[in-house]
C-alpha cells in the first residue's frame, strides 16, 4: 500500500513537472509570437514637393495636446513638422545612446524619437529635427572650457555660447546628429549655427583667425555633419539670420555665407520675420503692417544667392511680435511672399505652438511652373 501510495507520488510529480515544462515551452512560444505580433511596423515618408511644417517643442511632442495638433496640421493641409530635439536650455529630451553622449548630456525621458517619429511617419507627415549647435547654455556651464574667450584675457564670454571652433564642441554636436538620424527623422536641421552677432571684435576664438574666417569655421563643420547626413540618408538643413543676404557685413560676422553653405547643405530655412527687421532697413518701412514685401525681397536674395544648390524655405512668423495687424492675412502674405520669390516650402514658428491664425494658411502651395513650348520636328 505504501509503495503504491509513493508510486503515485511519484507520478504525479512527474505529472506536474512536465505540466510545467510544457506550460513553460508554451509560455515561451507564445511570448515569441507577442512579439512579432505587437513590434512597431516602421513606416517612411517620401520628402513633399513643398514642404508645409509648424514648429513644435519637446513639451508639447510628449504633452496631450500632441496628436491633436498634428490632426489639425493634417486636417488643414501641412504636411511636416519641424521638432525641438532638446529643452530650451540645452538639455536632451531623450537618454541617448552614445557613451560619450551619456556622459556629457544624460539627456531626459521627455521622448522617445523612435516612437514619435514612427507615429508622423504613419500620419504620412515629414519629420524634421530642431538641433540647437552653438548656442548651449547646459554645455557652457558644465563645459567651460568649450566657452568662447574674450581676447587680451579678459576671460569667458556669455556662458551661453560654446565656440564653434572648438574641436570638443563640434565633435559633440555631431554625435548628437548621429543619434537623431537613427531615430529615423527625415531631415536634420541645426539651429545657431552660427558665431554670436556682437561683440565680435572683443572675442577669441581657438582657430588660427589670421589665415581663416568665421565662415570657413561653419562651413567645415557644415562638411561633416554632410557625410554623417549622407551615411544615413537624410536631409541636412540650416537656419541663418534673414539679413546676411544683404550686404556685406552680418554674414561675416556670424559666418553664414549662403553661396557657400548652399553647396553643402540641402535646405536653408531663412528667418525673415519681418520684427526682425529696423524700420528703414534698406528703405523698408511697413514691415510690421505689410509684410509681403520684405520677406519677398530677402527670399528672393537667398534663392539668387543659393543658385539652385540648396532649397530654400524661410520660417514664418507666427507670432505677435512687432506685427501690428497679426492675423490670418498676416501669416498667408509671408508665405505667399515666399513662393512667389522661388521658396519650395514654409516653416510657421510660434514658441508656444499656438497656431490659431496660421490654419488657415498651411494649406498654401507654390504657383505652377509655367512649362516652355517647344517645338519638336
Amino acid at each position: 500500500m505504501k509503495k503504491t501510495n509513493n508510486m503515485k507520488i511519484v507520478l504525479s510529480l512527474f505529472v506536474f513537472i512536465l505540466s510545467i515544462l510544457m506550460l513553460a515551452g508554451a509560455t515561451k512560444e507564445t511570448y515569441e509570437e507577442s512579439n512579432l505580433i505587437v513590434e512597431p511596423i516602421q513606416y517612411s515618408v517620401e520628402k513633399p514637393d513643398s514642404v508645409r511644417a509648424i514648429y513644435l517643442t519637446a513639451s508639447t511632442v510628449a504633452s496631450n495636446r500632441f496628436e491633436e495638433i498634428i490632426d489639425t496640421l493634417i486636417e488643414n493641409g501641412g504636411n511636416a513638422v519641424v521638432i525641438d530635439i532638446e529643452h530650451g536650455g540645452g538639455q536632451l529630451a531623450f537618454e541617448p545612446k552614445n557613451e560619450f553622449l551619456k556622459t556629457i548630456n544624460p539627456g531626459s525621458t521627455t521622448n522617445n524619437y523612435e516612437e514619435v517619429v514612427n507615429y508622423l511617419h504613419k500620419k504620412g507627415v515629414y519629420a524634421i529635427a530642431r538641433q540647437v549647435v552653438f548656442n548651449d547654455p547646459y554645455m557652457g556651464v558644465r563645459r567651460s572650457d568649450w566657452r568662447i574667450e574674450y581676447k587680451w584675457g579678459g576671460g569667458l564670454y556669455d556662458y551661453r555660447w560654446l565656440d564653434p571652433s572648438k574641436p570638443g564642441v563640434q565633435y559633440y554636436n555631431l554625435m548628437i546628429m548621429e543619434e537623431l538620424a537613427q531615430h529615423g527623422f527625415d531631415e536634420i536641421q541645426f539651429d545657431y549655427i552660427r558665431f554670436p552677432a556682437t561683440n565680435h571684435y572683443y572675442l577669441d576664438y581657438a582657430y588660427d583667425e589670421e589665415n581663416f574666417d568665421n565662415s570657413d569655421v561653419i562651413n567645415y563643420f557644415l562638411e561633416r555633419a554632410r557625410k554623417i547626413a549622407d551615411e544615413y540618408d537624410v536631409l541636412l538643413g540650416v537656419d541663418t539670420f534673414g539679413a546676411v543676404v544683404w550686404g556685406d557685413v552680418d554674414w561675416k560676422v556670424v559666418g553664414q555665407s549662403i553661396p557657400e553653405m548652399a553647396e553643402i547643405v540641402d535646405v536653408i530655412y531663412p528667418m525673415t520675420y519681418p520684427s526682425h527687421y529696423s524700420p528703414g532697413f534698406y528703405g523698408y518701412y511697413n514691415m510690421y503692417y505689410e509684410p509681403y514685401d520684405i520677406v519677398h525681397d530677402s527670399i528672393e536674395r537667398f534663392v539668387e544667392q543659393a543658385a539652385g544648390n540648396a532649397e530654400i524655405r524661410p520660417y514664418i512668423q507666427g507670432f505677435t511680435l512687432r506685427a501690428y495687424n497679426f492675423g490670418e492675412e498676416y501669416v498667408a502674405d509671408q508665405i505667399q511672399a515666399g513662393y512667389d520669390a522661388g521658396a519650395t516650402g514654409f516653416a510657421i514658428w510660434n514658441a508656444g505652438n499656438s497656431y490659431t491664425y496660421s490654419w488657415s494658411s498651411v494649406d498654401i502651395t507654390p504657383p505652377p511652373i509655367e512649362s516652355e513650348n517647344i517645338d519638336i520636328e
